[in-house]
C-alpha cells in the first residue's frame, strides 16, 4: 500500500487507492542506526475524496459513542525490555488502542495510572509514546516495572480501556567487581602441603547476568607468585610449591589479588593479599567443626536467631584460647551493614575439646528480594597472632511477605449492550517466588447485590458485565473487588467505578421559553455577523449530535444557520431599500439528533433601515467668479447635497465643510452649503487666474458619510494692480567684470514684463529712479532696445569691486494705462586679483557627536584680503609655528586651503598658523585658526531644544553685527539662551543650524549635570520668545520642531506619528562665514506612524538602562534592574509615586496615539487641587499651533476632566468618595470613535440603574467634519500644579476654547503612578519644577497647631531661661580669667574681620563685618547658614587650595577674646612676615567691601571657562584663586612671582618686587612716599576709569626680601590707611610718570597739582600709585 525511501523517509503511495478502501491508515515507521539503535513514530494517513459526496461519507462522524477503545496487541506488551541509566526522554514502547467510532469520539488519548515518577506518555497521531523521565538504575530498585495505561477517546461521554504489563530493565556493566575486604591476611607454616588451599578471596557485583560473573587472578613479584595459584572461579589461593624450613617467621608474601567482570567493557577492582610464614610450632588454628555445614535462614527471622555454629581448635599446646571475628565486608551481601553478628559458643557437647562461635542475625535485615545468600567471612586468632579464615555461605529463604497491590481503575459500558468485558483487573505482588505470587481476585464482601448481579469477576481479574446495563436506571456503579495472594492479612480492596454511557434515544424539542426566535437587525449588518436569534433545545439525551437546518423562507440565501450550533448568521449583503425580499423574513428551522425524529420552528427576522448610503452633490462641478482686491469678505457661491436615504422633501441634515488648508482663504456655512471669501483675492497669485477647491458634506449632521467632494472653480477678474516686472534678465540679476573699459563691457539686456493680462499689460517703459544716487548715474546709461519693451543698459566707467560689489539699481517701470511702479536691477561687479593680502584670524568650532565624525572638511584657512575670487593665486602651507600635535589632527589643502580634520581628534583647543602666499602679486601673509572640539554625547542630541528663525541663512548667524557690538547672531542667541535658564553662555551647544524654507532650524543644548530635558528648554523658551526675537531682531516662527503635532503637516495624516532624532555620522552639517564656521551634527527627523511599539529590550547592560542609581544584571538572557527598592521603584528603577506639596514638575507629554490609554493614581490630602495638565502655555504664537490639552483635577471630591482634541472642548465629572487615605486610580482612554473616562471603584454605585457612575464616555465632536482624535499636546506635562502661564480664560480666548476651565489650587498628597500605555514615567526624570521630587516614604515635616495657653506656656519658660543665662554670663565674667592661645598666633592672627573705605574711612564698615568665618569645624571648614546651599566665596576657594588649618577654641576662649588677642597680636613683631588682605576699592565707587571682593570672579577664566587649579596653595602665603585678577588688572605678568623669601616651586620666579607702602585715596589724589616724604598728585586722565568695566584699584602687602626689625603690621595699615601695592615699575609705565635718578616723579604735563605728606617710617620707603 505505501512505500518509503530508505535514505530520505519519504513516504510514497504504492498503488492507486479507490473509492471502496477505509478512510485512514495507520502504521509505525522505524529508524536505526549504525550502533544498532532504533526509533520508531507513528503514521496516520487520512484518505480524502475528491467529490464532496464521497468526502463526506468517508470523514463525517458517525452519530454515536458506541464503541470504547481497545488495545489489541496487550498481551505482547509485557515483558519489555529497557536497558537501565539510558538519558531522559528515552522511549521505551509504543502502544495503541483503537476505537471503531468515527471524528472525536474515535480520538484516542493516553494516560498512565502511576508512572513511579520515572515515566510519561505522550499522545500523538491516536498512539501513545511511553518514554522515561529520568535515568533508571537497575542495581537499585529499578528492576522491573508494572505499568497501566489507559487509553480514553474524545466523546461527550467517555469510554476508557486498560492494558497493564511488565517493564523489564535490563543491566547494562556499570559496576565493577567489589572484594569484601580492602586487605587479606593469613598465616601458613613451612610444612604446609604443597596443593592445598591457604585462603580465599571473595568479591560480589550488583550487575547481573554476565556483568556479574566475576573471574580471579593473581599478580605481584614474581618470586612471590610462584609459591602460590589462585582458582579463576572460587578465589581459592593454592600453595603451588613447598615452603622452606628457614622461611619460618621470616618470610611474608605480598600480593595482589585481582577481579574483573565478564561484561563489556570489562571492569575490575584489586585487593592485597599479606601471607605470613610461620614455623610448623606456629600453626594457625584448625576448624573441626561446623553445624550445620549449609546454613539457611528465613527471611522474615527475628533478631538474635542463631545461624550456625563454628568449633576451632588453638593448635599451641599450653594455650587452647581461640578468638573469632566477623569481618564486615564491602557489600550488604558481605555483612557490611552488621546483619550477622558473632558470639561464644557455651555448650561443650557441640565443640567438645574446642572453642566454639555462634553466628546469629543481629538485625532484621533480611529481605529475599534483596539478597538470597550472604557470603560472611570469620578471622580466627590463637595467642600467637597465627590466623585462619573461613568463608560461610549464609542462604536466605523465602517467605510471602508481601501483599499484592491494586491497579487504580475506572472504566465505561455502553447502556442497553449484551454481556461484555470491562477491563482485566491488575495487582502487583513484589514477592519472587512464583508460589507466593498465585494472585486470587474476588467481590468484596461490602459489594452489593446489585453489583454482583449485574457484574462477574473471574479469578483471572477479568470484570464481564452479566446483562445489559440502563442508564436511565444507574450512571454509574461502584464495584468493590480485593486480591489476595492466599495468605491470611494479605488481602487488599480497591473501589472501582464503572460509568454506563448513554445512548441517543430521546428526541429534541425547541425551548421557546430560553430562547430568542424573533430578531431585529440593520441592514448594514456584515455578512458572517449573527443576527441575534438565539435557538434553545431541549433533550435529556447526553450524547447528542445536532444538526441545523433552514428548510424554509431563504430563498435568496441571505442567512445561513451553523449545522453545530444552531447559530444563524447573515450569508448575504442586506438591502432595506429591496421592496421583496430584504425587510421581514421568517426562516424554518429543522434540528435532528441523528437518531430521533427532528423537530422544527420558526423564527422571524426584520431588518431595519441604516444610514447606508452616502449624501450625494446636487452638482459635481461648480463656477463661481470674483474679481480681485475687490469683492472681500463676501458670500460668491452656493453648493448643495441631498441623502439618499430621505426623502427629498425632508430635512436632509447635512453638514458641509471645507479642509483645514481651504479655510485659509474661505469659509462655508455648515447648515446651508454659502461659500464665502476671507478677505481679498489676487488673481496674479492663482494659477491661470482660478482658485479650485472641493467643498465637502456629511449626512446625519456631520456624524454619517461623507460624499464625495463637489470641484468649485473660483474665476477671479482682472484688475490693473501691479506695475511691470523686469522679465530679463532673469532673476533681475547680471554681472559685469571691474576694471573693464567701457567700450570693452558688453551692455545688458532688460526686458520688461506683466503679470496684468490684456490691455493692463505691456507695452510698457522704464527709466532711473528719480532717486538714484548720482554717482550710480555717472557710471550707467539707459538706451531703448531693439524690441518691444526693451532697454539696454550700458556701463559709462569702469566699475572697481573693492569700491562697491553689488548696485541694485532702481527703476520706474510703466504700463500702458499709466500703472507704474520701482523695480530693481541687481548688478555684481566681478572680481580681480587686484588687492594686497595681510595676515587673517579666524575661529571654527566643530560639535563632534561621540567622536565619530570622519575625516572631513571643516573650514578654509581666512587671511585679510579685500578680492572674494582669487583662490586660484593663493598656495597653503602650514607654519612651522605651529604645534606638532595640532598638525597631526589637522591638513590643509595646499591649492584650496580648505582644513580637514581627522577622526579622533581630541576635544580642546587647537592653533593652527597657515603661511598664505599669493603666486600672482608675490605677498605672503599669516591665517591663524582657532579650532575648538567639542564633544557631543547621545544624550546632548536627545535631549535638545529646537526653534526656527524667519527670514535668516546660517551664514548669516554667523557674520559680525557692527550694530550689536561686533557680536554675531549665533553668540546672541546663546546668550539669550543662558539668560533664560540663568546659566553663563559657554554652558549653551548651539550644534545644528541648518537652511530650509523661510529661514534657518536650530538645535541646541543647555549643560549643568546632567543635560536639561528637552521639555524644559522647548517650555521655558516658548515662555520667553518674543523677548528672544526681540533681543535678535527675528522672528521665531517654531518652537519644538516635531510635525507630529501638527495634524495638517503630519506624515502620518490623523494616525499615530513618533518622532525621533538620527544624527547622520557620515556628512556632518558645516555652516561658514568670513572669519567663523560652526561644524554641527547634521540632524535627520524620523517619523513613523504607530504609537512607539515597544522594541525588544537588549541583552547587553548598557549605561543608561536602569534608572536613579539602579544596578543592571542579566538574568536568563533578560536585563534585570535592582533597584534601591521594589516599593517605590518601577523595571526600570523609575521613580513611581512622588509627594507633592503645593509645588509642580515638568515632565515629557504623552505621545501622539490615536488608540492609547493614559492613567494616573493618586492618594489626595485635600479634597481639590491639580492633578495634571498637558497642553498650552502661552497665548497662540502662530496660527496652526496645536490647541490641544488636558486638564484633570480634583475639585469638592469631584475629578473634573477638561479635553480638547481640536474639535471642540470637553468636561467630564466623576464623583469620587471623600476619602483622603485611599488610592484613586483615574483612566482616560481614546479611540477613533469616542473617549472613555473611568475611576476604578470611585466609592459610589448606581441606584437609578442610569450606568456606571465611575465610568463615562464621550463621542468625539465632529468627528468627520474635523478628524481629530489625536492629543497632539506642543507643552510639558505638569503634575501637581501650573508653572506660571496665561490665566485659562486668556489661554481659552486665544485658542477658542468653547469652555473655560477654571482655576484650581494645586495638589497635596502623592502621586502613586502615571503611565501612557505600556510606558511608565519616572517621577525623578524632572528637571523643572517649584520644589524636589520626593518618593512618598520619604520623611516630611508634621505640622503642629498650638493653643494659647501653650504659647503663654511657651514665652513664660522662654523668659526664665533667658534669666537664667544672663546670670550664668555675669558670673562667668566676673571670674573669668585670661586666656592664653599660643597656638593660635600664626593662623589666626592672619584672619581680616573687615575693610576700609579708605575714600570715606568707614561709615559702611560696620555693616559689613562677616563673621562667619570664625565658625570653623574641627576639620577645618566653614560651617554654612541653613539657607546657604554652597560655601562662602574665600572658603570655597580655600577649599581648591588646600584645606584651612584645624581651628579649634581652648577652654574659657570667647569671641571677644578671640578679636582682642589677635588684634594685640597683629600689633606685635612676629618672627615671620605676615600677609594680609586689607582693602580692595572700586575708586569713586559707591560699593561695599564685600561688593568688591565678590568682584574677582574667583579666577574664573573667560577663555577656558574653568577655575585656575595651576598652583598649590599655600595657607600662609597663598591669595589663592579669587585674587589673580588682581595683577591681572594692574598689568603684572601672569608668570610674574611675589616677592617673598619663601619658595614657590610651581611658580616660575620673575623679577622680585620691591616692598612699598601704598597709597591713601582722596577724591583721584594718589601719594606716594620718598625719603620719608609723602607727594601726592592727581591722577592722569589715562588712569581714570572709564566704566564699571575698568580695573579696580587694590591694597596688597608684599614681603620684603630680607629680614628686618622695622616691620609693617596690619594694625600700622589700618592706623594710616595707607595700603600696600605691588611693583611700581610696570604700572608708572603705564600711567605716565615718570622715573629719574632713582626716583619715582609725578607728571606734569597734565598740569596736576602735587602735595608733600611726611611720614612716621623708620626706613625710606617709595610709595606709588
Amino acid at each position: 500500500m505505501f512505500t518509503i525511501d530508505h535514505e530520505t523517509g519519504v513516504i510514497r503511495v504504492g498503488r492507486i487507492l479507490s473509492s471502496g478502501h477505509q478512510g485512514s491508515y495507520s502504521f509505525q515507521v522505524g529508524a536505526i542506526d549504525f550502533a544498532g539503535h532504533v526509533a520508531t513514530v507513528p503514521v496516520t494517513v487520512y484518505l480524502t475524496a475528491t467529490s464532496p459526496s464521497y468526502a463526506r461519507l468517508v470523514l463525517e462522524p458517525e452519530e454515536e459513542n458506541s464503541h470504547k477503545p481497545f488495545f489489541l496487541e496487550c498481551a505482547a506488551y509485557d515483558g519489555i525490555h529497557i536497558k537501565e541509566n539510558m538519558t531522559e526522554g528515552t522511549p521505551v514502547l509504543v502502544v495503541l488502542a483503537t476505537d471503531k467510532d468515527r471524528g472525536d469520539n474515535g480520538i484516542v488519548s493516553y494516560f498512565l495510572l502511576n508512572d513511579f515518577g520515572k515515566f510519561t506518555i505522550h499522545s500523538s497521531n491516536l498512539h501513545g509514546q511511553i518514554s522515561t523521565t529520568k535515568r533508571l538504575d537497575r542495581d537499585g530498585e529499578d528492576k522491573e516495572f508494572y505499568l497501566t495505561v489507559v487509553a480514553r477517546d474524545g466523546g461527550f461521554e467517555r469510554h476508557q480501556d486498560s492494558c497493564s504489563f511488565k517493564v523489564v530493565v535490563d543491566d547494562i556493566n556499570d559496576n565493577p567487581p567489589l572484594f569484601d575486604r580492602q586487605m587479606y591476611e593469613e598465616t601458613i607454616s613451612t610444612d604446609h602441603i604443597a596443593g592445598t588451599p591457604v585462603l580465599r578471596v571473595t568479591a560480589s557485583d550488583k550487575d547481573s547476568g554476565s556483568n556479574a560473573e566475576i573471574s580471579f587472578s593473581l599478580q605481584g613479584n614474581p618470586d612471590d607468585m610462584k609459591y602460590f595459584a589462585i582458582d579463576n572461579d572460587t578465589g581459592i589461593i593454592i600453595l603451588t610449591s613447598p615452603l622452606e624450613k628457614t622461611m619460618g617467621n621470616r618470610r611474608m608474601f605480598e600480593m595482589q589479588a585481582r577481579a574483573s567482570d565478564k561484561g563489556s567493557p570489562v571492569l575490575w577492582s584489586t585487593a592485597e593479599v599479606r601471607i605470613q610464614v610461620v614455623s610448623s610450632d606456629d600453626l594457625p588454628p584448625t576448624i573441626v567443626r561446623q553445624v550445620p555445614r549449609f546454613p539457611e535462614v528465613w527471611e522474615n527471622t527475628t533478631e538474635n536467631t542463631d545461624v550456625l555454629t563454628l568449633c576451632a581448635r588453638s593448635n599451641i599446646a599450653d594455650s587452647s584460647l581461640v578468638y573469632f571475628t566477623l569481618l564486615n565486608g564491602n557489600t550488604p551481601d558481605t555483612n557490611s551493614d552488621g546483619t550477622f553478628a558473632v558470639r561464644r559458643h557455651e555448650d561443650s557437647e557441640v565443640c567438645h575439646d574446642s572453642t566454639g562461635v555462634t553466628v546469629f542475625v543481629a538485625s532484621r535485615n533480611l529481605d529475599y528480594e534483596m539478597i538470597q545468600e550472604y557470603s560472611l567471612t570469620i578471622q580466627i586468632v590463637n595467642d600467637r597472632n597465627s590466623r585462619l579464615e573461613k568463608k560461610l555461605q549464609v542462604s536466605i529463604l523465602d517467605v510471602n511477605d508481601n501483599a499484592p497491590l491494586l491497579q487504580q481503575f475506572d472504566g465505561s459500558v455502553l447502556e442497553n449492550v449484551d454481556s461484555m468485558l470491562i477491563t482485566t483487573i491488575q495487582a502487583h505482588d513484589k514477592d519472587v517466588s512464583p508460589q507466593f505470587r498465585q494472585l486470587r481476585y474476588s467481590f468484596d464482601p461490602m459489594a452489593s447485590g446489585d453489583v454482583r448481579q449485574k457484574f462477574a469477576l473471574k479469578s483471572n481479574g477479568e470484570l464481564w458485565t452479566t446483562e445489559p446495563l440502563d442508564r436511565e436506571e444507574f450512571k454509574q456503579y461502584k464495584i468493590p473487588i480485593k486480591v489476595t495472594d492466599g495468605v491470611p492479612g494479605h488481602e487488599r480492596m480497591t473501589i472501582y467505578w464503572i460509568t454506563v454511557q448513554d445512548l441517543n434515544d430521546v428526541p429534541p424539542v425547541f425551548d421557546h421559553l430560553n430562547g430568542i426566535y424573533e430578531a431585529e437587525l440593520p441592514e448594514n449588518r456584515e455578512v458572517g455577523k449573527s443576527t441575534g436569534v438565539k435557538l434553545a433545545v431541549e433533550d435529556s439525551d447526553v450524547v447528542n449530535l445536532f444538526e441545523y437546518q433552514i428548510v424554509e423562507g431563504n430563498g435568496e440565501q441571505k442567512f445561513r444557520i451553523d449545522e453545530v450550533t444552531g447559530e444563524i448568521l447573515v450569508n448575504k449583503v442586506l438591502d432595506y431599500d429591496h421592496p421583496v425580499y430584504d425587510r421581514n423574513f421568517t426562516l424554518r428551522i429543522r434540528v435532528y439528533d441523528g437518531a430521533n425524529p427532528p423537530a422544527e420552528t420558526d423564527v422571524i427576522i426584520a431588518v431595519t433601515n441604516v444610514n447606508d448610503l452616502q449624501p450625494v452633490f446636487e452638482k459635481s462641478n461648480y463656477t463661481f467668479s470674483v474679481t480681485e482686491n475687490t469683492d472681500c469678505n463676501v458670500t460668491f457661491g452656493k453648493v448643495s447635497a441631498l441623502d439618499p436615504d430621505l426623502a427629498n422633501s425632508v430635512d436632509q441634515n447635512i453638514l458641509y465643510y471645507l479642509s483645514p488648508i481651504e479655510l485659509h482663504n474661505f469659509t462655508i456655512d455648515s447648515k446651508t452649503g454659502d461659500l464665502s471669501l476671507k478677505g481679498c483675492l489676487d488673481r496674479e497669485s492663482a494659477k491661470k487666474g482660478i482658485m479650485t477647491l472641493y467643498p465637502r458634506a456629511n449626512d446625519e449632521g456631520g456624524r454619517g458619510h461623507d460624499a464625495d467632494p463637489a470641484t468649485v472653480h473660483l474665476v477671479i477678474q482682472d484688475l490693473n494692480d501691479n506695475h511691470p516686472h523686469i522679465h530679463l534678465p532673469e532673476n533681475g540679476y547680471a554681472k559685469i567684470m571691474e576694471n573693464l573699459y567701457p567700450e570693452d563691457v558688453e551692455s545688458i539686456t532688460i526686458k520688461l514684463d506683466d503679470v496684468d493680462g490684456g490691455d493692463h499689460g505691456c507695452p510698457c517703459t522704464m527709466e532711473f529712479d528719480p532717486g538714484t544716487p548720482a554717482s550710480w548715474l555717472e557710471k550707467f546709461s539707459l538706451e531703448i532696445g531693439g524690441g518691444r519693451s526693451t532697454y539696454r543698459l550700458i556701463p559709462v566707467a569702469s566699475l572697481d569691486r573693492e569700491e562697491q560689489k553689488v548696485y541694485s539699481l532702481p527703476f520706474v517701470t510703466q504700463d500702458q494705462t499709466g500703472r507704474r511702479g520701482i523695480r530693481l536691477l541687481t548688478l555684481e561687479v566681478g572680481d580681480e586679483n587686484d588687492s594686497p593680502m595681510s595676515d587673517g584670524r579666524s575661529e571654527i568650532k566643530v560639535y563632534n557627536y561621540q567622536g565619530q565624525f570622519p575625516s572631513m572638511v571643516i573650514g578654509a584657512v581666512y587671511m585679510t584680503d579685500l578680492d572674494d575670487f582669487d583662490l586660484d593665486d593663493k598656495i597653503f602651507e602650514v607654519d612651522e609655528t605651529t604645534s606638532s600635535n595640532v598638525a597631526n589632527y589637522f591638513k590643509v589643502d595646499r591649492k584650496s586651503g580648505n582644513i580637514t580634520m581627522f577622526k579622533g581628534t581630541p576635544a580642546g583647543l587647537h592653533l593652527l598658523r597657515v603661511k598664505v602666499y599669493d603666486i600672482l602679486r608675490v605677498e605672503a601673509a599669516i591665517g591663524e585658526v582657532s579650532i575648538i572640539v567639542v564633544d557631543l554625547n547621545f544624550s546632548s542630541v536627545m535631549n535638545s531644544g529646537s526653534l526656527t528663525l524667519a527670514d535668516v541663512k546660517s551664514q548669516q548667524m554667523l557674520r559680525t553685527n557692527k550694530a550689536s557690538g561686533g557680536e554675531t547672531l549665533y553668540e546672541r542667541l546663546k546668550e539669550e539662551i543662558a539668560r533664560i535658564h540663568e546659566i553663563p553662555p559657554k554652558n549653551v551647544d548651539v550644534f545644528n543650524m541648518q537652511d530650509v524654507e523661510g529661514g534657518v532650524q536650530i538645535r541646541y543644548n543647555c549643560h549643568g549635570s546632567p543635560y536639561y530635558t528637552a521639555e524644559r528648554l522647548d517650555g521655558l523658551f516658548m515662555r520667553n520668545r518674543l523677548q528672544v526675537s526681540k533681543a535678535l531682531g527675528l522672528d521665531i516662527v517654531m518652537v519644538d520642531i516635531n510635525a507630529c503635532l501638527y495634524e495638517s503637516e503630519s506624515p502620518c495624516g490623523g494616525r499615530s506619528c513618533q518622532h525621533s532624532l538620527r544624527p547622520n555620522l557620515t556628512a556632518p552639517l558645516v555652516v561658514a562665514s568670513s572669519t567663523a564656521t560652526m561644524v554641527g551634527v547634521d540632524i535627520v527627523d524620523e517619523y513613523t506612524c504607530d504609537c512607539g511599539e515597544l522594541e525588544p529590550l537588549p541583552s547587553v547592560c548598557f549605561n543608561g538602562f536602569c534608572y536613579n542609581g539602579g544596578t543592571c544584571a542579566v538574568i536568563n538572557n533578560t536585563l534585570k534592574c535592582q533597584c534601591i527598592d521594589d516599593h517605590n521603584y518601577g523595571p526600570r528603577c523609575e521613580l513611581k509615586n512622588a509627594r507633592f506639596e503645593k509645588s509642580f514638575a515638568w515632565y515629557k507629554p504623552s505621545k501622539v496615539c490615536d488608540n492609547a490609554t493614559f492613567s494616573i493614581s493618586f492618594i489626595s490630602n485635600s479634597h481639590s487641587g491639580i492633578l495634571l495638565y498637558m497642553g498650552p502655555i502661552v497665548e497662540l504664537p502662530w496660527e496652526d499651533y496645536p490647541k490641544d490639552f488636558m486638564y484633570v483635577f480634583l475639585r469638592n471630591w469631584v475629578l473634573v476632566t477638561y479635553v480638547e482634541l481640536g474639535s471642540g472642548t470637553e468636561k467630564i465629572s466623576i464623583p469620587v468618595e471623600k476619602n483622603s487615605n485611599r488610592i484613586f486610580q483615574f483612566i482616560v482612554t481614546w479611540k477613533e470613535k469616542e473617549m472613555t473616562f473611568e475611576v476604578v471603584d470611585c466609592g459610589f454605585n448606581s441606584t437609578d440603574g442610569s450606568g456606571d457612575p465611575c465610568k463615562t464616555s464621550v463621542p468625539y465632536p465632529n468627528i468627520s467634519m474635523y478628524p481629530s482624535f489625536l492629543l497632539n499636546v506642543q507643552g510639558p506635562l505638569q503634575v501637581g500644579g501650573l508653572a506660571p502661564m496665561p490665566s485659562f480664560a486668556s489661554l481659552s480666548a486665544s485658542y477658542r476654547w468653547n469652555l473655560i476651565p477654571p482655576k484650581v489650587a494645586a495638589f497635596s498628597g502623592c502621586i502613586l503612578e502615571i503611565r501612557h500605555n505600556d510606558f511608565l514615567y519616572d517621577l525623578n526624570a524632572t528637571d523643572y519644577g517649584s520644589g524636589p521630587v520626593q518618593s512618598c516614604d520619604a520623611p516630611q515635616t508634621s505640622r503642629v497647631v498650638l493653643g494659647k495657653q501653650s504659647i503663654i506656656i511657651i514665652l513664660v519658660s522662654l523668659f526664665c531661661f533667658l534669666v537664667l543665662v544672663l546670670l550664668i554670663l555675669c558670673l562667668a565674667r566676673r571670674g573669668r580669667k585670661t586666656v592664653s592661645s599660643p597656638n593660635l598666633d600664626r593662623e589666626l592672627a592672619k584672619e581680616t574681620m573687615g575693610g576700609t573705605d579708605l575714600e570715606a574711612f568707614g561709615e559702611k564698615d560696620v555693616t559689613h563685618f562677616d563673621l562667619k568665618f570664625l565658625q570653623v569645624t574641627p576639620d577645618g571648614y566653614v560651617v554654612k547658614d541653613e539657607e546657604d546651599s554652597n560655601l562662602p566665596d574665600v572658603t570655597q576657594d580655600a577649599r581648591q587650595c588646600l584645606a584651612a588649618p584645624s581651628a579649634r577654641k581652648p577652654e574659657g576662649l570667647s569671641i571677644g577674646d578671640f578679636i582682642k588677642n589677635n588684634i594685640e597680636k597683629v600689633d606685635q613683631d612676629h618672627e615671620d612676615n605676615l600677609d594680609d588682605v586689607r582693602h580692595y576699592d572700586l575708586s569713586g565707587d559707591e560699593m561695599s567691601v564685600a561688593a568688591s571682593l565678590s568682584s574677582l570672579a574667583s579666577g574664573f577664566h573667560s577663555t577656558t571657562g574653568s577655575f585656575n587649579s595651576e598652583f598649590a596653595f599655600d595657607y600662609k602665603n597663598d591669595w589663592c584663586q579669587r585674587f589673580e585678577k588682581i595683577p591681572q588688572f594692574h598689568g603684572r605678568g601672569a608668570d610674574q612671582g611675589v616677592d617673598s623669601e619663601h619658595e614657590f616651586p610651581n611658580v616660575p620666579e620673575g623679577k622680585k618686587m620691591v616692598p612699598l607702602i601704598g597709597t591713601a585715596t582722596i577724591n583721584r589724589r594718589k601719594c606716594y612716599t620718598t625719603n620719608n616724604t609723602t607727594n601726592c598728585f592727581t591722577l592722569p586722565a589715562s588712569l581714570k576709569k572709564k566704566n564699571a568695566r575698568d580695573p579696580p584699584s587694590a591694597a596688597l602687602v608684599s614681603q620684603p626680601t630680607k629680614k628686618s626689625d622695622n616691620r609693617l603690621t596690619n594694625r600700622n595699615f589700618q592706623e594710616s590707611g595707607v595700603p600696600v601695592l605691588e611693583d611700581p615699575s610696570k604700572i608708572i609705565a603705564k600711567s605716565g610718570i615718570s622715573e629719574g635718578n632713582g626716583k619715582i616723579q609725578p607728571p606734569s604735563q597734565d598740569g596736576h597739582n602735587s602735595t608733600s605728606v611726611s611720614t612716621n617710617s623708620k626706613k625710606s620707603v617709595e610709595t606709588w600709585c
